[in-house]
């Protein structure tokens, strides 16, 4: 299953930045659970799982601007 961005900037075209992944590939994930830090122009936001699963894949690294929707991550 793949893991996207989700959309936290209040503005079009603000970067989203990875400050920090909250879990590594092989750990178990539940769903609601924080799994990375995003920093936006405003704030420093944790991002939760939407579903459980075990992490299989990390597609971007920590300082890495993503933009809202991008694949972040795979779940098996």
């Amino acid at each position: 299953m793949d893991v996207k961005m989700p959309d936290l900037a209040t503005t079009e075209g603000t970067p989203l930045v990875i400050r920090r992944w909250l879990v590594a590939v092989g750990d178990r994930v539940e769903r609601g659970q924080a799994i990375l830090e995003v920093e936006t122009d405003k704030a420093l936001t944790e991002v939760e799982a939407f579903t459980a699963g075990t992490v299989s894949e990390l597609l971007a690294v920590e300082g890495d601007d993503v933009a809202a929707g991008a694949v972040i991550a795979r779940f098996a």
